[in-house]
């Protein structure tokens, strides 16, 4: 949904896909507007999606959710590819957008860098140089986010026109972790590359920002989270630890907590709260068919 006016006053949420021939690197752009008369805070899991947040207003404090640390603070942000879940919370008040994109838009579009941020955050304009900080100042006097999305199609067009490509191996060995849903084990991945384990790890942390294996967490959480909270729930735990490559319910338990933070009952306690009050200006995800997001009590510690 796009709106062709930037009202004064308001939450406001706007969500576009971006050009067509962009589709395959850059998933979706999505506008915000918050104007909250409390804080914030939501839990952000593990996902296969590489993040680039521009702020217009307000700024983000970041924990990591697992092994918490004293939160940081940024105005834009990117955030590479992470094997714990994240707190983020804002004050209430937040101005901006952001652009998810494949790990394999990442690369192309901002070369060794998208590697380089992998478990990380950062602020977006010190890591991806000053072109971004110019893009950031024209979509500020954007007069739509029709408008604005625009802008970011013609930065991402030109961005990827030329941009570096993964290795093909590397390609490969990505599309058989994503077609298995995380399940094909490393040494399947070695044996068809060709390459030593050691190199297929260095290349998948050049080019991806994790290794193999914890790119393969990722993605079999997030088939977790998808079973987990389907709407007919037809899942018992113990089908869904085997369906999702865990030995069993113990193990699928320790693993989310390990990734996530909390255990899974926790988290579909959180999600569904925030389900139950989702709207269409702030919609429980957001990335468009990832499970992203639990909103979390901001009193919470």
């Amino acid at each position: 949904m796009v709106q062709d006016t930037l009202p004064t006053a308001g939450p406001v949420m706007a969500v576009a896909l971006p050009a067509a021939p962009l589709r395959r690197y850059v998933l979706d752009y999505r506008g915000y507007r918050m104007n909250l008369d409390r804080p914030r805070r939501r839990l952000e899991v593990p996902t296969d999606v590489v993040t680039v947040a521009i702020a217009f207003e307000g700024t983000m404090r970041l924990t990591d959710a697992v092994s918490p640390a004293p939160g940081i603070s940024f105005g834009s942000i990117a955030a590479g590819l992470r094997r714990t879940a994240t707190i983020a919370e804002h004050a209430g008040v937040l101005h901006g957008l952001a652009v998810s994109l494949s790990p394999q838009g990442a690369f192309r579009a901002f070369g060794p860098v998208a590697g380089e941020l992998g478990g990380q955050w950062a602020e977006a304009g010190e890591v991806l140089g000053p072109r971004l900080g110019r893009l950031a100042a024209r979509l500020a006097e954007a007069p739509t986010w029709r408008a604005r999305f625009a802008l970011l199609d013609d930065y991402f067009t030109a961005l990827l026109a030329d941009g570096p490509l993964w290795e093909p191996d590397v390609l490969w060995a990505w599309h058989q972790l994503r077609r298995s849903r995380g399940l094909v084990p490393v040494h399947a991945l070695v044996e068809g590359t060709g390459w030593s384990r050691r190199r297929l790890e260095q290349r998948f942390r050049e080019q991806l920002g994790l290794a193999p294996k914890q790119a393969a967490g990722i993605l079999r959480l997030q088939r977790t989270l998808r079973l987990l909270t389907a709407p007919d729930g037809r899942f018992a735990r113990a089908d869904l630890a085997a369906l999702c490559g865990y030995y069993d319910q113990s193990h699928l338990d320790r693993s989310f907590r390990g990734m996530v933070g909390c255990s899974p009952r926790e988290f579909l306690a959180s999600r569904r709260a925030a389900t139950a009050s989702a709207t269409d200006l702030e919609p429980p995800d957001r990335v468009v068919g990832r499970i992203t997001s639990a909103v979390l009590d901001a009193d919470r510690s």
